[in-house]
């Protein structure tokens, strides 16, 4: 029998989007192959790095080669499946740290992680490859920001959202010019980089992807309706029980879940991504507009991929299977 492979499941983060990250991943230790692998829930903040056993005993990480005491023995990882949303496991940090210790992971690369992680620079990019973007401008904390500044740069109604985050923190949507400048206050208490994007009315679309055996599978295609008073799926409407309908497969025509599918595939390649990701679309007056590129995107049990992988049969056990075994090769 093969020995099994030891896997940290890295959760938590430094941002607001900690207690997310720490749901994803008891969902995800629920649903690993335990015949396979041997599971260590490792919980990063800002102030430490631990490892949290079943009986919630905390045993500190040794960052100078990511390894950890276990039963009396120095237990070192053979893969890190890392599941924070936000820095640093989205933007690339993380990613760095374990290529310079050579231990494999499930995401994408550092700098996959970085540019998708900035929307500014993500958005510039696919609309470089010929994909279609929102009118956007970025401000900076610390910068003299007007009303007539902003509104030279886009037209109302907008989004202000951080330039580097996740989760819709700090994300507002702005109707009232009066509204603008307080908005881009809130974005920056939560990032140093406010985006100001305009709002497309439309049909908001999203579609899981990943690589298994080297071959891209992409999922089914979600619609979401936010019931929100924010009027798009932000925090509430992620995070709270039926506060956004989440349709899968979305109520679009078959052309249109082709041209998602494609272009999620495209994108995937184009990016370089790895691991599980979702990307998002609005579709608005016959065009489909690129929104963003999550590349850890949530794992509870009412997060969009578990739902999508799901429809089309396959069991989130099957799935972090072929994510851990794509990213040990």
């Amino acid at each position: 029998m093969e020995k099994k492979k030891n896997i940290a499941l890295v959760a938590g983060g430094y941002s607001g989007e900690y207690v997310i990250s720490v749901n994803s991943a008891a969902v995800i230790k629920n649903n690993l192959d335990s015949n396979r692998y041997q599971i260590f829930i490792i919980l990063i903040s800002e102030t430490q790095w631990i490892y949290k056993n079943d009986d919630g005993k905390e045993t500190p990480v040794n960052k100078n080669d990511f390894s950890i005491v276990h039963k009396g023995e120095k237990l070192t990882f053979d893969c890190a499946l890392i599941t924070i949303h936000g820095t640093p496991g989205e933007d690339g940090k993380l990613q760095g740290y374990f290529d310079l210790l050579k231990i494999p992971y499930t995401t994408s690369g550092q700098l996959a992680c970085s540019v998708t992680f900035n929307k500014y620079f993500c958005n510039a990019l696919a609309a470089q490859w010929g994909i279609r973007v929102a009118r956007s401008a970025k401000f900076s904390r610390g910068t003299d920001i007007t009303v007539n500044l902003v509104k030279s740069k886009v037209n109302l109604p907008v989004f202000v959202k951080p330039n580097k985050g996740g989760s819709s923190l700090g994300t507002t949507f702005v109707k009232e010019e009066e509204e603008l400048l307080n908005a881009i206050k809130i974005c920056l208490e939560h990032d140093d980089e406010a985006l100001v994007e305009e709002y497309i009315d439309g049909v908001e679309l999203t579609c899981g992807v990943y690589r298994k055996k080297g071959k891209v599978i992409v999922l089914p295609v979600t619609e979401i309706v936010s019931k929100t008073d924010a009027k798009f799926f932000d925090y509430k409407a992620k995070y709270t029980q039926g506060a956004a309908d989440e349709i899968t497969p979305a109520r679009i025509s078959d052309e249109l879940t082709r041209e998602v599918q494609k272009i999620t595939a495209y994108l995937y390649e184009k990016f370089e991504l790895k691991g599980i990701c979702r990307i998002d679309y609005i579709f608005s007056h016959n065009e489909l507009f690129f929104l963003e590129a999550n590349i850890t995107p949530g794992m509870s049990e009412r997060s969009i991929v578990p739902q999508q992988a799901a429809y089309v049969g396959i069991s989130l056990k099957q799935l972090f299977t072929d994510v851990i075994e794509e990213a040990l090769k």
